[in-house]
């Protein structure tokens, strides 16, 4: 008798939370919609719905998006991807759908993975899990680092003219389209150097296991620039983890939290359990809404080039970046086609 009036406080409660989560949620997205304002109370309340309906809230809001943001149609699928047939763009989608990743054949140009890696080596960075607490922002020297992981900025990497022609490929903004089935949305330009520092996991620089939930529905792009093998620290993934209903009731109980392997270990077969080893150049696109990491690094570096696509910037909050018109003449030009795709993005 105890246990079935305890499953039904249980169910009374989370219908209660569920009701409240909804009505702030849908507030948020009205807030957000007239002002491009996030705030804190939905994108924890979009969080709080993902981990109480084991993700079909976000399956929901995704559904909805589509409908009134209608997809580009783009001149052609070409870039450093390959020639992208509308077949091999769904061979693509398919296999991101059932394992949460796909590893792309074809490699960035070593000439353009040589010219990041000088900027890399050139800009200020900011430092997380620095072994020296007064030094917060520095250039990456890879003969003595001194943190974790060394996070160039965003408005110095969108001046890169090499990054504004990936900003602007049509092969990888045909694959985040037809993921995300609505117009997308660029809202992330990173790259980072990963070291050897530390032989523990960091958790600020997602060395355990997590999922994301910054946005209703992503898909990033990572580029090794950097050869990576299983002690320079690989991404991590569980497959398949990032279907609705596919995280166990127990891990979703804790919400946004890090979780040790010992723990996803419980859960998952260890044929789940994917290490993406592979060398400079490789291209990965990935729905981070399933458990992964990045693996911590036991010798050398990784240095990688991140790039998120998202079809609405409903969620946390975020930062428009800047663009110099005159040093983006092109990606410009292009924007004012495909406004959506850089509405995070100020032209001046």
């Amino acid at each position: 008798m105890n246990t079935v009036l305890s499953k039904i406080k249980y169910i009374l409660k989370s219908v209660k939370v569920f009701i409240s989560s909804c009505f702030k949620v849908f507030k948020g997205v009205l807030i957000h919609e007239t002002t491009g304002v996030n705030t804190d109370e939905a994108y924890q309340s979009m969080i709080g719905l993902y981990c109480l309906t084991n993700g079909y809230s976000n399956i929901f809001l995704s559904w909805l998006v589509k409908f009134y943001k209608p997809k580009y149609k783009f001149l052609n699928f070409k870039g450093v991807l390959g020639d992208l047939t509308p077949q091999q763009i769904n061979q693509v989608i398919q296999a991101i759908q059932k394992n949460g990743y796909y590893i792309f054949e074809e490699l960035m140009p070593v000439e353009m993975c040589e010219k990041l890696i000088s900027v890399a080596l050139t800009q200020e960075c900011n430092l997380t899990g620095t072994t020296d607490v007064d030094i917060k922002v520095s250039k990456y020297n890879i003969d003595c680092p001194i943190a974790t992981t060394y996070w160039l900025r965003e408005e110095d990497l969108i001046a890169n003219p090499d990054i504004q022609s990936l900003m602007m490929d049509l092969s990888i903004l045909a694959i985040a389209q037809a993921y995300l089935e609505t117009a997308p949305i660029l809202d992330i330009v990173a790259m980072w150097w990963s070291t050897s520092v530390s032989k523990n996991a960091c958790t600020a620089s997602a060395q355990l296991y997590h999922f994301d939930m910054d946005r209703i529905k992503w898909l990033k792009f990572f580029v090794y620039l950097t050869d990576v093998t299983t002690d320079t620290g690989p991404h991590c993934y569980i497959a398949g983890s990032h279907k609705p209903n596919n995280k166990p009731r127990e891990l979703l109980e804790r919400g946004y939290a890090r979780i040790s392997n010992e723990d996803i270990m419980k859960f998952y077969p260890q044929s789940d359990f994917i290490e993406v080893t592979a060398p400079k150049g490789t291209i990965i696109a990935g729905d981070t809404s399933c458990f992964h990491k990045g693996k911590p690094l036991k010798t050398g570096q990784r240095l990688t080039l991140q790039l998120e696509f998202t079809n609405s910037l409903f969620g946390g909050s975020y930062l428009i970046s800047c663009l110099d018109k005159s040093r983006a003449q092109n990606l410009s030009k292009f924007a004012q086609i495909y406004r959506r795709i850089y509405s995070k993005f100020h032209f001046r």
